[in-house]
C-alpha cells in the first residue's frame, strides 16, 4: 500500500490507521503534517493588452499568462503582517522579449525600459469576489494616452510598487511581477494603451 493510500485508510478507519502506523500520537502528528502543506493560498495573473487607434479600431487585443516574481510573492507574504510595505503603485513598459520571466535574477525586473513608460494606476486597485469558495480577484489598470509613450517596439510589462514612480527600469527589488506579450505592441501618434493585471487569489 502507497503511504498516500495508507493515509486515506486511516482517515476511513481510525483503529486500523493506528494499527498500520505505530503509536497513535505518530499517526496524528503524520495526519497534520499532511493538512498543513495543503492549506496554501495561490495567486495566478493574467494579464490584457489593448492598443486602440485615434479612429477608435482595436489594434491589438491579447491576453497572456505572466509571472509573479519572488518579490512579488514576498510582498504580498509580508502585507499580511506588516502594514509598512509598499503597494502596487504603477506599470512600466520596455522592449525586451528575449530575456524569459523569471522569478528571480535578469528576468525578475524590467530589461530594456521605455524612457517615460513609467504610468500611475489609473485609480485605486479594485478588488472583488469571484463567488463563495472561488476567491478573490485584484484588478490593476494603467492608460497610456497618445502624448504618454509612441514606440513601435513594445514587448514586456512589469507591474511595480515603487514608491514614488519614477522615470527608470526599476529593479528587482519594486518589480511584483513581469509579462512578455504574445507579439509586438506598435504604438504610434494617437494611439491608447491600456493594460490590465488582474490578480486571483484562492486559498485551497
Amino acid at each position: 500500500m502507497r503511504p498516500d493510500d495508507a493515509v486515506a485508510a486511516g482517515i476511513e478507519s481510525g483503529a486500523e490507521f493506528h494499527s498500520t502506523m505505530g503509536v497513535g500520537d505518530q499517526a496524528t502528528r503524520t495526519l497534520d503534517t499532511k493538512r498543513t502543506a495543503d492549506e496554501t493560498i495561490g495567486a495566478r495573473v493574467n494579464v490584457r493588452a489593448v492598443l486602440t487607434g485615434s479612429d477608435g479600431v482595436v489594434k491589438y487585443d491579447e491576453t497572456v499568462h505572466n509571472l509573479v516574481t519572488d518579490y512579488g510573492d514576498d510582498m504580498v507574504a509580508t502585507r499580511m503582517v506588516l502594514d509598512a510595505v509598499n503597494i502596487v503603485t504603477g506599470m512600466r513598459l520596455g522592449n525586451d522579449s528575449a530575456t524569459a520571466v523569471a522569478k528571480n535574477g535578469a528576468g525578475a525586473a524590467m530589461v530594456t525600459y521605455i524612457s517615460g513608460s513609467q504610468e500611475a494606476l489609473d485609480a485605486i486597485a479594485g478588488e472583488a469576489t469571484k463567488g463563495a469558495g472561488n476567491g478573490w480577484r485584484i484588478t490593476f489598470v494603467c492608460t497610456w494616452i497618445a502624448a504618454d509613450v509612441t514606440d513601435a517596439d513594445i514587448e514586456e510589462a512589469v507591474l511595480t510598487n515603487e514608491t514614488a514612480l519614477t522615470d527608470v527600469a526599476g529593479v528587482a527589488g519594486n518589480t511584483v511581477a513581469r509579462v512578455i506579450f504574445p507579439s509586438t505592441i506598435d504604438k504610434q501618434a494617437g494611439d491608447t494603451l491600456e493594460v490590465t493585471w488582474q490578480v486571483d487569489f484562492l486559498g485551497a
